[in-house]
């Protein structure tokens, strides 16, 4: 059995490195900040290789993710704004009133690259940290300006040489292949909780633990579409390798939704029987589900035919388990005859998409990227149109993010006022000591850590604020005590470049993972580059402590007092915005338009918004003044909203099977639940209005089907999700009636 857990624990670490390969990120850091160090060492080149490896580690600290193109544009981007801040920063530093209010402007524009989501907060980096440094360094004249940007520009060369042989030798397909990967890896993990506690061993997966996983799910999806925004019905069908993949990705999110279709089956069956044999037989179901999903994720990014083999008999297994499960004597019980029936045709759609996808995937003719790009497509990579696209997204926040750039601008002008007035020699801490006796700590010229940390910390809302500033604060007390003491060892020189070459491997691997570890092994990263300088000395590892926790305070501060973004105001907009990208799904489902939107577009849409008020609940549950009063209600209205979305991919969901359809005889029904369920959305949109909610146009309360509904003959299985939908209406009815 131990032996069994050993290979089951590899297997994980193995699927774990091929879905997200921090380790290859870290060592990309790694050789971009420790060579030039080494170089500048050997060659008596300190100074300059110092500025080296700080434009190494800035445009390496941004993910490769997406094709060759976005990579691409992402190293040559993080080198133009090192060299463009560092000479800004270089200039202004020589006259105060020009640096501190430079210090606002930069920490503004980088809380508005967050508006170009994890790639803009990479390339924040070489906003302020060139910006923040530079200013603290400034140049007495143009030959020594010229000198640093070439140092930086050098740097920043060899960083780029360093990532585009990270990817110039893979399959042109393997960034994407990766995405889709990761969401085999989450229908996986989907397929696990939803059958955890069927075999009587542990207890069953609450409603909270279903919908986060179901959550992860659509959270890889968007991850892939953010990278990848070609979806199935944009695919020339002559591009046979985009519309494999586009297709591969569809099926993944298609069985996502029957995996909760049969965990909501499978709990009704439950219910009705206590033979435990029985209900293990669906537990093994879920089990091999969640088996073919690891399977998946593995033969998409090794194409390997073994992977495929292995996939094929996980289904083989799935198919005899069904045929099993359909000859027991309880599948045969008039009360538990029509679940289990419904229970194995959607296990067979399941096992019809696996099967699909494994063939679309059949015959993988990818080149390595060297070789699939001509000359014409490698200059159009930097063809203008994707500058103008980025700087419109750049330049266009909504109200959080502007607020949250505002709030990071000030907080850091305030944190480089604090250290222009603690610097050496400066006439506020002369004017203290001579008058009154007092002296403040000095921070020497390393004053400019106080705003860098300020901006590190500040996130969008106050509660993430205040834990990233508490981990930071411990994740550096601890980098300090470590680093000083491994740096006391024998050969230091060598003990430096060890020490900056692991910390920044391992603190890429713990960045997503654990906070405050990966802090530590920033500050023993900065503990060995400031080693380096030969006017390194203990004094100056506890000013950076200093400079630390005041600029976790002002962080943490500014987020609570400054335009403050509180969940009790924002939960009612997301709210409202779920209800209506519903109402919409809705309208674009069932009324008779003259064009009509892809539904997977309006359930992206849907569960998005769905995502966007959990998140925002989460976090109003979590703010410091604690439970407010109303928090049932939102939450109930928050659940009410991600059923209704279920049941219109439910219904969507149908029209995907390859397989004659039983449709309904009679139609008067159907239409009398929409038109019920028509004018509920309308009577729950005037509801919320009502009760204060100014996030709701009231133009949408007119909307009408014109021109009646669309003429859709569904099934009977269409027809219990239609009516679902209107339950929950209902529902959502008498909740806002009682407010």
């Amino acid at each position: 059995m131990g032996l069994a857990s050993s290979i089951q624990s590899f297997d994980k670490k193995f699927q774990n490195q091929y879905l997200e390969p921090s380790w290859g990120w870290g060592l990309r850091v790694a050789l971009s900040v420790t060579v030039p160090l080494i170089w500048g060492a050997v060659y008596g080149k300190g100074s300059g290789a110092e500025w080296m490896a700080i434009a190494g580690e800035c445009v390496s600290f941004i993910e490769l993710k997406g094709n060759i193109g976005q990579r691409v544009r992402l190293l040559l981007s993080a080198s133009i704004l090192s060299v463009l801040f560092c000479i800004v920063g270089s200039i202004a530093g020589n006259i105060i009133w020009i640096g501190l209010p430079g210090i606002f402007i930069v920490g503004f524009l980088s809380g508005l690259f967050k508006n170009l989501g994890d790639r803009g907060m990479g390339l924040a980096l070489s906003v302020y940290i060139f910006y923040i440094i530079a200013s603290a360094y400034p140049v007495a004249d143009g030959a020594e300006l010229w000198a640093r940007c070439g140092w930086v520009a050098l740097g920043s060369l060899w960083t780029v040489i360093v990532g585009l042989c990270s990817f110039l030798f893979i399959r042109i397909g393997t960034p994407y292949r990766r995405t889709i990967a990761a969401i085999w890896r989450s229908v996986a993990a989907l397929a696990q909780t939803t059958g955890k506690g069927l075999d009587g061993r542990h207890t069953r997966s609450s409603v909270r633990e279903i919908y986060l996983k179901e959550k992860d799910v659509r959270t890889a999806i968007d991850n892939s579409l953010s990278l990848f925004e070609e979806t199935l019905d944009q695919v020339n069908k002559k591009h046979k390798d985009k519309y494999a993949l586009a297709q591969s990705r569809r099926i993944a999110s298609l069985v996502s939704l029957h995996i909760i279709q049969i965990s909501e089956l499978t709990e009704q069956l439950t219910k009705h029987t206590s033979n435990r044999q029985f209900t293990l037989q669906f537990y093994s179901l879920f089990r091999t589900i969640e088996q073919i999903g690891e399977r998946m994720d593995i033969f998409l990014l090794t194409l390997k035919e073994e992977e495929r083999i292995l996939v094929s008999s996980r289904i083989d297994r799935l198919k005899k388990l069904s045929l099993f499960i359909a000859e027991q004597p309880e599948a045969k019980m008039p009360v538990l005859s029509i679940l289990v029936k419904k229970i194995l045709v959607l296990t067979d759609r399941v096992i019809k998409l696996v099967d699909k996808s494994l063939d679309v995937l059949s015959k993988p003719d990818e080149q390595r990227v060297y070789r699939s790009y001509s000359f014409i497509q490698t200059l159009n990579i930097l063809h203008p149109r994707y500058l103008t696209s980025n700087i419109k997204q750049l330049f266009n926040p909504d109200r959080v993010t502007t607020k949250y750039a505002l709030r990071i601008g000030v907080a850091a002008f305030i944190g480089a006022l604090i250290g222009f007035l603690l610097a050496e020699n400066s006439f506020f801490s002369l004017w203290l000591q001579q008058h009154y006796g007092f002296t403040l700590i000095e921070l020497h010229h390393h004053g400019y850590w106080i705003p860098f940390t300020t901006i590190i910390v500040s996130q969008p809302y106050f509660g993430a604020t205040l834990k990233k500033g508490i981990e930071r604060t411990i994740g550096t007390l601890a980098g300090i005590i470590v680093g000083t003491g491994f740096l006391m060892l024998p050969f230091p020189d060598l003990s430096r470049f060890i020490l900056v070459f692991a910390s920044s491997v391992f603190l890429i691997y713990f960045l997503r993972r654990q906070y405050s570890v990966a802090a530590f092994f920033i500050t023993l990263m900065l503990v060995g580059l400031l080693a380096i300088e030969p006017t390194f000395n203990e004094g100056l590892m506890y000013a950076r402590l200093f400079c630390t926790i005041i600029g976790s305070v002002l962080a943490i501060s500014a987020g609570f007092l400054l335009l403050p973004a509180w969940d009790k105001n924002e939960l009612p907009k997301f709210l409202a915005e779920a209800f209506i990208s519903n109402f919409a799904y809705f309208r674009e489902s069932f009324y008779n338009l003259e064009y009509q939107t892809q539904w997977t577009k309006l359930k992206r849409t849907a569960e998005t918004k769905n995502s966007n008020a959990y998140d925002s609940f989460t976090r109003f549950m979590q703010e410091m003044r604690g439970r407010r009063k109303g928090y049932a209600n939102y939450y109930y209205m928050l659940t009410h909203n991600v059923r209704i979305t279920r049941e219109l991919n439910n219904f969507h969901s149908e029209t995907e099977l390859e397989q004659e359809k039983v449709p309904i005889q009679e139609k008067t029904k159907y239409y009398q639940m929409l038109n019920e369920c028509d004018d509920l959305f309308r009577e729950n949109l005037r509801l919320i209005i009502k009760a204060g909610n100014k996030y709701v146009n009231t133009e949408l309360t007119k909307t009408f089907p014109e021109n009646g509904f669309a003429n859709i003959t569904p099934t009977e299985n269409q027809l219990v999700f239609v009516e679902k939908v209107l339950i929950e209406l209902k529902a959502v009815r008498a909740g806002l009636s009682s407010h």
